[in-house]
């Protein structure tokens, strides 16, 4: 049985895995589009400084080594770096770190730091280490050398760098062409605060929903142990009502409840109340119009068959059409008495487990005690299967419906004729076919074949209240299980009326 409690703990994990999938795609889309709105930025502020370079002397500057401060104060632009390098990647110009003070670019001594070994070879310098330091960490990066080597001529091209020390580099490289040698302006931006920020996001958002999946688990036990649980347990109660029908039991405890719950408890004790005062109202009512009913034929039974000797023989007619009908009414009488009784007493009775090979071995036998010689009943079942085969239900109740069907089959039987009880099952249901070598059923009929009244005999009627399938239907029905008909066919031939009835079949070790 599907759960309320896990079905909305599952929707509430669903819905919140969609949240987060769906708040890191957008986190990506952002960063993304943020990264390339940047680039884009880069790229225009490349083609700002290409256009100046072309239009001026500075590219000769540049070239000549002259005027460094002007050049440097042209090309310079907030928060981004510019190098231009030539196509041996060697670099002409550098405005990183650029100052604007006239002493930042007076000659100034350097102490030179060297390391050697002990035959006075020189390990490392520290002007090799400044001349490393002046180089971009980026311009040795894979990516970077790559995209420089398939940089086409007259091309722009933008990309970002993500660095060993976690740093973000985005890079746009323009080249540009001054006589008739290609130099390259190289734009780069050091973007590993956004970068940084995005990361926080990022956690912030996995964190949330962290915390709000926690908070959906705690509210889906909070709701199964203040909702769920309580209608669980009204569930449970119902089912006792259905298997104890007889003492009229009655939902205690919950109606006690002063919410939604307990209405409907007592909603439920109400309706109950009330069915079962229908249900001794209907059994008291219909037993007193039986008997009612019973008492006038009777009368007119004796009577008719007092007069049936001073008649003519044409009168007799007419008076044997009257006792035949005053005989189908008492039948009809016996059997709705029966069946009403049926429909109470099958409620009210509590199911228990029985053997259903031994009750038509017990049925049949019985049966066949009171049928003539010309007719008879087989039983036929797997023989190699032992197994017993036990079903839930009423065991005085279901062979009633049994002897109903067979009842039929017999009254449509020819003399001499077979009827066969056939028995199979499968693991989880049970079938039982009766089969007889009658003429079978029209089509429009099997319809109607089990409707109250109902009956296709012609001759000899009046001992068939035409209730015995209907009652059989309940019966079956009652106990969750089906029946239906069918002919039997042989080349194309009727060759008799089968009805099957199919039921669930349970485990005894259960």
């Amino acid at each position: 049985m599907n759960s309320l409690f896990r079905k909305f703990l599952l929707y509430n994990i669903v819905g919140l895995l969609i949240l987060i999938v769906s708040a890191i795609f957008i986190i990506i889309f952002l960063n993304n589009y943020q990264l390339n709105k940047r680039l884009k930025q880069i790229d225009n502020q490349s083609l700002i400084i290409y256009n100046f370079l072309k239009t001026s002397n500075l590219l000769r500057n540049i070239k000549t080594q002259l005027s460094t401060e002007v050049i440097l104060s042209k090309l310079e632009i907030k928060n981004l770096s510019i190098i231009i390098m030539d196509e041996n990647m060697s670099i002409l110009l550098d405005t990183k770190g650029y100052d604007l003070e006239n002493s930042s670019f007076a000659n100034q001594s350097a102490a030179e730091v060297e390391i050697i070994d002990k035959n006075s070879s020189i390990i490392t310098s520290s002007l090799d280490q400044k001349d490393n330091l002046a180089n971009r960490d980026f311009l040795n990066h894979p990516t970077f050398l790559i995209n420089f080597k398939n940089l086409e001529k007259g091309t722009q091209k933008n990309f970002s760098i993500e660095l060993n020390n976690n740093k973000l580099e985005l890079v746009s490289i323009l080249p540009i062409s001054y006589d008739d040698i290609y130099y390259y302006i190289v734009a780069h931006e050091d973007n590993t605060n956004i970068q940084n920020i995005n990361n926080q996001i990022q956690l912030n958002v996995l964190l949330t929903g962290l915390a709000i999946g926690g908070c959906l688990i705690l509210f889906s036990f909070f709701l199964n142990f203040i909702i769920l649980k309580p209608i669980r347990n009204l569930a449970n109660a119902a089912e006792k009502v259905q298997m104890d029908y007889k003492t009229k039991p009655l939902i205690s405890g919950l109606d006690r409840r002063d919410d939604e719950i307990g209405q409907l408890s007592k909603i439920i004790n109400e309706m109950l109340n009330s069915l079962y005062n229908k249900i001794d109202n209907a059994e008291n009512n219909s037993a007193d119009l039986m008997h009612e009913i019973r008492n006038p034929l009777a009368s007119i039974k004796m009577a008719s068959e007092v007069i049936t000797n001073k008649m003519s023989d044409s009168q007799k007619k007419f008076l044997d059409l009257i006792q035949n009908d005053i005989s189908r009414i008492e039948s009809i009488i016996t059997d709705y008495s029966a069946m009403i009784k049926n429909e109470v007493n099958l409620y009210k009775s509590q199911l228990q487990k029985f053997e259903i090979k031994s009750l038509l071995h017990e049925i049949i036998e019985d049966t066949q005690k009171v049928l003539p010689d010309q007719i008879q009943i087989k039983f036929l079942y797997d023989q190699d299967n032992q197994k017993d085969i036990f079903v839930d239900g009423q065991k005085k109740f279901f062979s009633q419906a049994i002897k109903n069907i067979l009842d039929n089959a017999i009254s449509f039987s020819p003399k001499p004729g077979i009827i066969k009880v056939l028995l199979s099952s499968t693991s989880n249901y049970l079938s039982i076919a009766i089969v007889d070598e009658g003429p079978g059923i029209k089509e429009p009929d099997m319809k109607r074949i089990f409707e109250r009244f109902y009956s296709l005999r012609e001759e000899d009627y009046k001992s068939h209240s035409g209730l015995g399938l209907n009652i059989a239907k309940q019966i079956v029905d009652a106990h969750e299980g089906s029946i239906s008909v069918d002919n039997v066919i042989e080349e194309n031939d009727i060759k008799g009326a089968k009805f099957i009835v199919n039921l669930p079949q349970v485990n005894i070790n259960k």
